[in-house]
């Protein structure tokens, strides 16, 4: 069915990359967000009801994650659930079956061959804002993004064996000195370009340079031009496109 006229505000208002994208760019995520919203299943969780509005603004931000190659549209992803704010997860044990909660809160949630789960305050805040550098719905799509080659592992399905081998070349040496501006920040030094949380683990690490190669194109090609680089072939778009350059240092 076409895109509804009425879904146009959701995307004026709450997705704030969606102006900067081109007219082609703009069409295409309008055709991706009509089917998410219509082959997901859409849950509440804590007696949210999810309308239109959330399901708009999440598909369309996962939207961009599928701008520049054919996809299946997220087709492992069975649902999403939206929760009105952070949330915490059953334990593990009993199968996830049990009433205990875990004593950490999250704001979002990927599970392999299951469902995305998303805090709605800081979806939608993250959502208005492009480049303040992070959004939780481009993490999460990120990670079912790695799910695709059977593993979580920091390396999506590439589908060129060249392409692999340069990958995992270069996203291994990034989050070796990730790691190491973490060990080096915790000491005294200067703030680290990426998040604590990306030096956990090399998925958490992908997903995280996801946020930023959306979100941060300019100061992602200047702090680590080689691991943008691979993500404008991977996803095939150049964000950098898409928002103002810096201004020239002074000399």
């Amino acid at each position: 069915e076409p895109f509804p006229i009425r879904w146009e505000q959701f995307l004026a208002e709450n997705v704030g990359h969606f102006p900067l994208l081109s007219p082609a760019e703009q069409a295409r995520v309008r055709d991706t967000t009509r089917i998410l919203v219509a082959e997901k299943t859409w849950e509440g969780g804590r007696g949210l009801f999810v309308t239109e509005e959330m399901k708009v603004t999440v598909a369309a931000q996962a939207a961009l994650l599928l701008l520049g190659d054919a996809h299946d549209y997220f087709a492992r992803v069975d649902s999403v659930v939206v929760y009105p704010t952070p949330f915490q997860t059953p334990v593990r044990d009993d199968y996830w079956e049990d009433d205990e909660l875990s004593e950490s809160e999250l704001e979002g949630q990927a599970h392999y061959r299951g469902p995305v789960l998303l805090s709605w305050d800081v979806v939608l805040e993250e959502a208005r804002d492009p480049g303040c550098g992070h959004n939780l719905v481009l993490h999460e799509f990120a990670h079912q993004l790695d799910f695709l080659d059977g593993g979580s592992n920091g390396t999506p399905d590439l589908g060129d064996r060249e392409l692999e081998s340069r990958w995992k070349y270069v996203m291994t040496v990034a989050f070796r000195d990730h790691r190491k501006e973490i060990d080096e920040f915790e000491e005294g030094g200067p703030e680290p370009f990426f998040s604590e949380q990306a030096a956990e683990t090399e998925d958490e690490f992908f997903a995280d340079a996801t946020e930023a190669f959306f979100c941060m194109p300019h100061d992602m090609k200047f702090a680590f031009p080689q691991v943008y680089e691979l993500f404008a072939l991977y996803y095939k778009v150049d964000p950098a496109r898409w928002f103002p350059a810096p201004p020239p240092e002074p000399s």
